[in-house]
């Protein structure tokens, strides 16, 4: 145990186990669960009497080996592995134990496993069993199980009793008719429910986040989380049910189940495909293609009127927003040309709602047109990364021709009138760095680190339907009068180097990356709502990510953190019930009520309250106009 920085002192390893092992266990409401809870407690006491303490640095990674009877395999904060994998083989009734005592998450490889998901979540202060079975060669989690008959008869599954696992099952003899999640648990608790039943039965869509069409069927898995921000339940594994195309007729029926895949193949194949006109909330239809021939999705019952199209290889992926009575588009293909690929300068006519072009030194052309048919909603979005610039123009456009330059990236949409329209700006960044910093990566792994930035900034702006782009204009090694962030994001301000450089440049926007030996109070600042150029400055620490400048270009568009009232507007801010940008700063998203979390299907802010796109997209012409 010694060496483990999150680890009780030597000598202390049964008081440790007795104590945390599992915590805020409620009490028991009858002697059926009072026994079940001892006979695991026992059960967990004997498999771990004489278990063999290992970790992620003693293994080498996160492969847990099989070599001893009893394995407690703990991960903290300073020894951590971000993939688990149990062994494919080991002794009968070998056990394996992990702990986390880090608020870092590792995923665990669970396909030998007999819990049906991919992977399984370990959280900080999980203590998770494993027993191996050898006959059926896999790992079988210690975990509470249910079934009517066990449960008085009653389909009303108990709130989790002991750890986070929790299995519920049907079966002819054994049935209910209505399957009812608990109205509580521990946070990140997770909860599998199966049937083997000839009869049907439902689940209830109380205690759950959104009402898909949650039939269960024999033979059918569903398997849930516990999210006590939200303190419902979410789907994370459903039934699916494959549909195809060539049996659909004229439009699709209502799911029968949350997962729907309909495929097009020769000698199944259907010109058209009409998506249902109801749904359970959050159901999900995924369209793929093997066919030869061209088949069209239907914007009927859809939130796009963008075009749509089945082709070899395509896939399209479909969400039930029951709040606004319709699918929304939630992938489609990526179309990307060059104009080598081309091999002219006109686009061909739009297969699906968006079309990439990129030019490079080595593959460029002298001019761009778009494409000429096309449907209103479409987008084309066009990055340079050659030396020499090009022109943007087509038949029927709102700008006539617009020319592109190196670093620029340019969104055209198709308007109602069908014409191609301008629909992003491009604001201007210095990006700074210091010699310290170049000390820590070397000078190329610095501006390594600031392109990223700028790309990733770039992703997330584009993946939330903001107006803009960021385009650098150059960088500036330079050393500012700091040994903070706040020092560094007043001393930016008044620079005399840094204001005659963004002059030079012609730089809307300021970001400057150095290293302070761990002496950051935060990972980054920025000007909140910048009024004038010399205050659209950002400051990030060499030791965080390159996420920073996301976030602290954010700040400087007037965004304010979640549950926070300093931004531009009242709506200005970050949404706390999601991982978005302003909040977490994990998935590559600014908060928007009309956008959905890629997982569940969260709506990623609220009208007229949470959305910082609309926020960002009012003030973006005014900062584009600095320089």
């Amino acid at each position: 145990m010694a060496g483990r920085p999150d680890a009780p002192e030597p000598g202390t390893r049964a008081a440790w186990r007795n104590a945390n092992r599992h915590p805020g266990i409620p009490a028991v409401e009858n002697d059926e669960m009072k026994r079940l809870c001892i006979g695991l407690f026992a059960m967990l006491f004997a498999i771990n009497a004489a278990a063999t303490d290992l970790s992620p640095s003693a293994v080498g990674g996160g492969d847990i080996p099989s070599d001893y009877p009893s394995i407690d395999f703990y991960i903290s904060k300073n020894d951590w592995a971000s993939t688990l994998t149990l062994s494919n083989s080991a002794a009968d009734q070998s056990t394996v134990t992990i702990h986390s005592s880090t608020t870092k998450t590792s995923n665990l490889i669970a396909s030998n496993t007999d819990f049906p998901l991919t992977s399984m979540t370990i959280y900080k202060d999980d203590h998770v069993t494993f027993v191996y079975q050898a006959a059926k060669q896999r790992w079988v989690v210690t975990a509470p199980s249910y079934t009517p008959n066990s449960n008085g008869g009653s389909g009303s599954i108990p709130s989790p009793a002991v750890g986070k696992y929790t299995r519920f099952d049907i079966a002819d003899g054994d049935w209910a008719q209505t399957v009812t999640l608990p109205a509580s648990a521990p946070d990140n608790s997770v909860l599998a429910v199966n049937s083997t039943a000839t009869w049907g039965s439902k689940i209830s869509s109380q205690n759950l986040q959104f009402a898909s069409t949650f039939n269960l069927r024999g033979g059918d898995q569903y398997v849930f989380v516990y999210q006590t921000k939200f303190q419902r339940w979410f789907s994370v594994k459903t039934p699916v049910t494959t549909l195809n195309a060539g049996s659909i007729g004229a439009q699709m029926a209502a799911p029968a189940v949350p997962n729907t895949q309909v495929k097009f193949a020769n000698g199944n194949w259907s010109p058209s495909l009409i998506l249902p006109a109801t749904a359970g909330d959050r159901d999900r239809i995924g369209v793929t293609s093997d066919a030869t021939w061209s088949a069209t999705i239907s914007n009927q019952n859809l939130g796009t009127t963008g075009t749509l199209k089945l082709f070899p290889g395509a896939r399209y992926d479909f969400i039930f927003i029951k709040e606004k009575n319709h699918w929304t588009l939630q992938s489609s293909p990526d179309v990307v040309h060059t104009p080598n690929s081309l091999g002219s300068d006109q686009l061909p006519d739009m297969r699906t709602p968006t079309v990439r072009f990129n030019a490079l030194n080595g593959n460029w052309s002298q001019k761009l047109l778009l494409p000429v048919n096309a449907q209103p909603g479409d987008e084309v979005i066009v990055k340079s990364d050659a030396t020499f610039g090009f022109d943007v123009t087509g038949q029927s456009t709102t700008f006539g021709s617009l020319p592109v330059s190196t670093g620029d990236i340019v969104r055209f949409v198709r308007d109602s009138a069908g014409r191609w329209t301008q629909d992003t700006r491009i604001i201007t960044m210095l990006m700074a760095y210091t010699d310290r910093a170049v000390a820590r990566v070397g000078e190329s792994g610095e501006k390594m680190r600031l392109i990223e930035g700028l790309r990733l900034t770039n992703e997330a702006l584009e993946n939330s339907k903001v107006n803009f782009y960021v385009k650098s204009v150059g960088f500036l090694k330079h050393q500012l009068a700091e040994t903070s962030l706040s020092d560094a994001l007043n001393a930016a301000q008044t620079d005399q180097t840094v204001l005659t450089t963004r002059q030079q440049l012609s730089a809307d926007a300021f970001y400057y990356e150095d290293y302070y030996n761990a002496t950051a109070a935060s990972c980054g600042l920025g000007v909140v709502t910048a009024t004038r150029r010399e205050v659209m400055v950002g400051i990030g620490a060499l030791e965080c990510g390159t996420t920073v400048m996301r976030h602290e270009l954010a700040h400087n568009m007037g965004i304010a953190h979640a549950n926070e009232n300093n931004g531009a507007t009242a709506y200005a801010k970050g949404y706390h019930m999601t991982k978005e940008i302003m909040n977490d700063n994990v998935i590559p998203y600014y908060s928007n009520p009309r956008i959905y979390t890629p997982d569940h299907a969260i709506a990623m802010g609220i009208e007229n309250e949470i959305d910082a796109v609309r926020a960002m997209n009012e003030r973006s012409k005014f900062v584009s106009e600095f320089y």
